[in-house]
């Protein structure tokens, strides 16, 4: 066994004294003195530190010289074996590797090409290559068939094995990960170090693992004990009486970075990350003195800049604490060093948690939406009652004051505010009748007893902030996580309290309320039930809990009264929120109908969460829920029962709806609704918002809401229905506050290729951490407290743009181009202030100026393709005329490409065509030092190569819109043939000339061609249906395989077989089926059943794109691809090959445009049996001969007498209109649709009289 090295071998064992500080370099031997082995020695270590120190300039240590690379199989399949059957004696497994195993029961066959004894927990496992599945697939599978659990297999040579039976966590088949590194070469300990290809694997059972891979450095001495090799090789045996010098050796072993000690040299090669290659060392990694020096230069010249800028974006975790930080691979220059990263990088981002408490926190409470009450002094009878504010009560908005006149609507009073000597009434829930208007309104009241009458504008009632009939108000700052200790005042109306007879009034007793106390006495509102609010504002004694107005002349009615009601305000600090509770309700109900047209069902609750179906309640399959819209039931100042509203263009269901909803219930106790309120119920992401009647969404969790919640009836004051008393307007709230924060963080990168995410301070408007030295910025980012989703973060990116010498040249280019935009604009400026006169010395109306630098469409009229005609040129900026592209397939004539001499002109290869050429070998290399398996590692899952024939489609179709006909617009021609010269040869031969094929001549008229227009191209939408060949080779062998175009299974629209045989290069044949398969649900030729590979893994046929109505496939680039699995799951197939194709069509629409030539007449001809003369003969029974010789249908006849008798009445009607001065000469129209102003001519079979 070979010695471990160490930093005394060579000194102890070996007697090597060098020291640098002796600065040796040469050993001279000198003749006639004795040879020292440490000179033998020293004299290696000379040279060797003489390599070492050149090397330690140029390359960093552990760095690659030449690389190898490393490849990751994640589908390293692996079979656990049974041991414990005493039926089947286990054999040693390292006799098992390149054996055959084929189950039993599936008749699944694979090659073993590793086996794992027992250890560690684990079972002996073997890792296979299935070479055939077959005879387990079915049409539905939708993972790779293995061997089955608990299942016998034979043995190649003898010998049966089993399977170990499968559980929960623990499957008997499936995938491992193996990892594997190429021959490379290593700068390690100073040396130039040579290692083999090697394999690891990396996790025995899963697919998914994340490691650093590389290689642990070995230093060891090899002895002629430890190596016969060593030993004298003179003879034809070595000697062993004859031992050679020790040897030392360096060995690069794979391993993983957990699996050594912090002492052990490790020499990093690749992190892989979730079982795909993270990050790879390259040469460019490995300078060391020279990369320095490099880099200062470009440092000191250009700075820090992206080649390939970094792109970014946030996704969702699989757990609500995490966001996934996306990072797309890029390129940049760091202090001078090129960072790259190849491949995308995920960084795990934990939402920010951190919160803030602000005590006292002031939240303004401002009511609005109020009409002006004016207290009257003398009784005059204006107000009657104080409303009932604690019920919300619905009242009449009535047309005269004192309750008189009609109702015009109804409204709701919520708060009364007093402001100087008036009163703000704060109304809400407004609803007019049809045709009224609130301005003509001048009371509100229930009766004669219980009203005010409203202080009007210019005689019209006016309705105060109207955009401002909120009851909940929002915090300060976003994002509250608790809210507490809040404190607020409140009104509160109190009834049936009587005043002796000196004008003192007893207040109702707070004691049984903990935490309330009288506040703002001088605004209590105070009015006797039946009569005026008083003016007077009374003496206030809280200790005696008593209110004075004395006996004056306007305190009468209060002096000595009873039933005396009073609105008072109350400072509540013991305030708790009220806790609302998801529940689920169904519901049977039916449209209703407001009369007006606005249809919806009511849902019978308030708040409504979400809806969970909406059937047809006899007909559960009918989904009725994209007929309707949602409303929730919140209302700025109250939460109503929620409705469903039936969309415009939706028909209302006939009978009864079934509706399953969710919605908040809330519960009894507590005095505003808030964050807390949602607490256990719904995630702080889905707690509600609010979307005000101006558009703004207010979500709720940031608001402190005192909106009442109306019971099933949407009635307030009720048994059912929830009531909060709202805040004093002006006040202000205050509540201690736990705000979530937000967290800042800045994504770098350093030199060293490593993504950094650095973290600054959380806050409400948190700083940005500050740059990491020798690392680049790339992103600012910032999570929002309590990070919602993966939108809910704000980025900003860093621009380090580089500049090249040809990015320089085109901003000088950009430089001339605004230099002359620049000119036109001068141009236009000029024109404009063109002045253009006339003879008379008048200016002139500028007109026909056109200023265009024909470098885009900005200035054209393309959005009327109907009238814009023209095309620009780009690229010389020039207008030029209209073009029109179309498709055209080229088809190779070998006939034409053989030269006369019988050589060829050109030469077809697959569907590509190349001017003809000879092949010669350009470099022949047929000698060989040695030979190598161009793949050591055996691969287990099968990738193949498939070859599509065509691979790319392009097409243009054509629609066409109705003609568009003019009609009259064409010269007139007669139908008969003597007044038409050369009408026989038209007849025999049609047009001439330019024209031929322009006109379509019918009974009755001559359509003329005036114009074939495009009117519009768009792209098509869906790839059109093509017969595609492919060819897939390096699959599994003898394995069933589905077919898949963009994730779509295809097997009923593909034919083929086994092997090459099916495959054919679309440039074989001249025929092109054009669009003829569009709407097909099959393959043509009949779907292949069950498409298998051959022993080769070749399989090869034909597929259709599908168009129809249920499968369609977007145009682009999309992915063919070949599984062994009827699912387009890659990560569960054992056997994949893809190729793209690409389809691209235009649909060009077009409109033809004619001018129609109305004839004259059109005759009948017909030739004579015998006389050869023209006669003219009736074509058939019911016709009479004209004086024109015309013959004319007794049914024409009689409806023409008749028209002409009825435009004969309506010019005699007219006329005697006329004679009584009924008409001003321009209200009947007297003419005909046809201009001949003749009833009787019908030549033209669509006209007829304008009554």
């Amino acid at each position: 066994m070979a010695t471990t090295f160490t930093e005394t071998t060579l000194s102890t064992t070996y007697k090597d004294d060098f020291r640098d500080s002796d600065n040796y370099h040469r050993i001279l031997f000198n003749s006639g003195v004795g040879l020292q082995a440490r000179e033998l020695t020293q004299l290696q270590t000379i040279l060797q530190k003489q390599i070492e120190r050149f090397g330690n300039n140029v390359f960093k240590e552990g760095t690659v010289v030449k690389p190898g690379g490393a490849n990751v199989n994640p589908r390293y399949e692996f079979i656990k074996l049974n041991e414990t059957d005493p039926t089947h004696v286990m054999p040693d497994v390292a006799t098992l590797v390149g054996k055959t195993v084929t189950g039993v029961t599936s008749g699944v066959a694979a090659t073993i090409i590793e086996a794992v004894a027992a250890g560690g927990g684990d079972p002996a496992t073997l890792y296979v290559k299935y070479t055939s599945t077959v005879s387990a697939q079915t049409a539905t599978d939708t993972t790779t068939k293995r061997m089955s659990s608990d299942e016998l297999m034979n043995l190649s040579g003898g010998g049966v094995l089993k399977v170990k039976l499968s559980a929960i966590n623990d499957p008997a088949t499936g995938t491992g990960t193996q990892v594997t590194i190429r021959s490379g070469i290593y700068y390690a300990r100073g040396h130039f170090v040579f290692t083999e290809d090697q394999s690891k694997i990396i996790s025995k059972y899963t697919d998914f693992p994340s490691t650093d891979i590389g290689f642990k450095a070995v230093e060891e001495v090899v002895t002629a004990s430890d190596n016969n090799a060593l030993y004298d090789n003179q003879g034809s045996v070595p000697n062993v009486s004859a031992p050679g010098a020790d040897r030392y050796r360096i060995t690069l072993t794979i391993a993983e970075r957990s699996e050594l000690s912090a002492s052990e040299n490790f020499i990093h090669v690749a992190t892989i990350v979730n079982g795909a290659i993270y990050e790879n060392v390259d040469t460019n990694q490995s300078y060391n003195i020279p990369n320095k020096l490099i880099a200062t230069r470009i440092k000191e010249n250009s700075g820090d800049y992206e080649v390939k800028p970094f792109t970014v974006k946030f996704e969702l975790d699989s757990e609500n604490t995490h966001l996934l930080l996306k990072v797309s691979d890029g390129v940049v220059v760091v202090d001078g060093y090129r960072a790259s990263r190849g491949y995308p990088s995920t960084i795990r981002v934990e939402k920010p948690t951190a919160t803030a408490e602000i005590n006292n926190e002031p939240v303004n409470a401002v009511l609005g939406h109020h009409v002006i009450i004016t207290p009257s002094l003398n009784n005059a009878g204006q107000t009657q009652g104080i409303p009932n504010l604690d019920t919300m009560e619905e009242m009449n908005l009535r047309s005269a004051v004192a309750h008189g006149g009609s109702t015009l609507g109804t409204a709701r009073v919520k708060a009364l505010t007093k402001d100087g000597t008036n009163i703000k009434a704060h109304i809400t829930d407004i609803k007019m009748n049809t045709g009224q208007a609130f301005r003509n309104v001048k009371s509100v009241g229930t009766s004669t007893d219980n009203y005010f009458d409203i202080t009007l504008d210019n005689s019209k009632a006016v309705l105060k902030e109207p955009t401002n009939d909120f009851s909940f108000f929002e915090l300060p700052k976003k994002r509250p996580s608790t809210i507490t200790d809040l404190i607020y005042t409140a009104q509160r109306k109190f009834s049936n309290k009587s005043a002796n007879g000196s004008g003192v009034v007893t207040l109702e007793g707070l004691t049984g309320n903990p935490g309330e106390t009288y506040t703002s006495t001088s605004n209590f509102i105070f009015a006797k039930a039946d009569s005026d609010i008083s003016s007077v504002s009374p003496t206030i004694d809280l200790a005696a809990n008593t209110a004075d107005f004395g006996t004056g002349t306007n305190a009468t009615t209060i002096a000595s009264s009873s039933n005396i009601e009073y609105a008072a305000y109350i400072t509540k600090t013991q305030t708790t929120a009220k806790q609302k509770t998801l529940t689920d309700f169904s519901l049977i109900n039916s449209v209703e109908s407001d009369g007006s047209g606005f249809k919806f069902v009511n849902l019978k609750r308030a708040d409504i969460f979400s809806i969970d179906e909406v059937v047809n309640a006899a007909d559960s399959s009918e989904n009725l829920a994209p007929r309707f819209l949602i409303d929730n039931g919140q209302r700025p100042s109250r939460y109503e029962p929620g409705r469903l509203i039936l969309k415009n263009g939706f028909s209302a269901p006939s009978g009864n709806i079934s509706v399953k909803y969710k919605f908040f219930s809330p519960s009894s106790s507590g005095d505003y609704f808030s964050v807390n309120s949602y607490s256990g119920q719904v995630e702080y992401d889905r707690i509600p918002s609010f979307r005000s009647p101006s558009g703004n969404i207010i979500n709720l969790r940031n608001v402190i809401d005192f909106r009442s919640v109306a019971d099933s009836a949407g009635n307030f004051g009720t048994a059912g229905s929830t009531m909060l008393e709202v805040p004093q307007s002006g006040t202000t709230i205050t509540a201690d506050v736990t705000y979530n924060l937000a967290q800042s963080a800045k994504l770098g990168i350093d030199y060293n290729s490593n993504l950094a995410l650095t973290f600054g301070p959380a806050g409400f408007d948190p700083l940005m951490p500050e740059r990491q030295e020798g690392t680049l910025p790339l992103y600012d980012i910032t999570l929002n407290p309590k990070t919602l989703n993966d939108s809910d973060v704000r980025i900003s990116k860093f621009n380090f743009r580089r500049f090249t010498m040809k990015d320089i040249g085109n901003l000088e280019k950009r430089v001339d181009r605004l230099e002359e935009f620049t000119t036109l604009n001068l141009l236009e400026v000029d024109t404009k202030n063109l002045e253009v006169l006339d003879s008379a010395g008048n200016s002139r109306t500028k007109s026909g100026f056109l200023v265009d630098n024909f470098r885009d469409h900005r200035f054209s009229s393309t959005h009327r393709p109907t009238q814009y005609r023209a095309s620009l040129d780009l690229k010389r900026q020039q207008l030029r005329a209209m073009v029109q592209e179309d498709t055209i397939r080229m088809i190779y004539d070998s006939a034409e490409s053989v030269t006369a001499n019988g050589g060829n002109k050109v030469i077809r290869k697959g569907d590509n065509i190349y001017i003809a050429h000879d092949e010669v070998p350009y470099v022949n290399q047929n000698t060989a030092s040695k030979a190598i398996q161009i793949n050591p590692f055996s691969v287990t899952i099968y990738n193949g190569h498939i070859t599509l024939s065509p691979s790319s489609d392009e097409w243009r179709d054509t629609e066409r819109l109705p003609d568009k006909v003019i009609q009259g617009s064409g010269v007139v021609v007669s139908g008969r043939p003597a007044y038409l010269f050369d009408n026989h040869v038209t007849g025999w031969c049609g047009s001439t000339g330019n024209q031929a094929q322009d006109k379509v001549v019918t009974d009755d008229a001559v359509l003329e061609l005036v114009d074939d227009r495009l009117i519009n191209t768009t792209q098509s939408p869906f790839m059109r249906s093509r017969k595609v060949h492919f060819k897939a080779t390096g699959l599994r062998p003898n394995t069933r395989v589905f077919t898949f175009l963009d994730g779509v299974n295809i097997s009923n629209f593909t034919k083929g077989g086994s092997g090459e045989g099916s495959f054919n290069f679309f440039s074989d044949s001249s025929v092109d089926p054009g669009n003829t398969f569009k709407g097909l649900t099959e393959h043509p030729d009949g779907a292949t059943a069950t498409l298998e590979t051959d022993a080769d893994g070749t399989v090869s046929g034909s597929f259709i794109v599908p168009n129809n109505d249920t499968i369609q496939i977007a145009t682009g680039t999309r992915e063919f691809k070949i599984l062994d699995i009827s699912v387009a799951n890659d990560k569960d197939a054992g056997s994949i090959a893809s190729a793209p194709y690409t389809a691209k069509g235009y649909l060009d629409t077009k409109q033809a445009e004619y001018s129609s030539t109305r004839l004259l007449y059109s005759p009948y001809f017909a030739y004579g049996a015998g006389d050869g003369g023209e006669h003219t003969y009736p074509p058939g029974a019911g016709y009479t001969l004209q004086t024109n010789g015309t013959w004319k249908s007794n049914a024409t006849i009689n409806a023409t007498t008749a028209l002409a008798a009825a435009f004969n009445r309506r010019q005699s009607a007219i006329q005697a209109l006329r004679n009584f001065g009924m008409d001003d000469g321009n209200s009947f129209d007297n003419s005909v649709s046809d201009a001949s102003q003749d009833p009787t001519d019908h030549s033209n079979p669509d006209e007829s009289f304008d009554f």
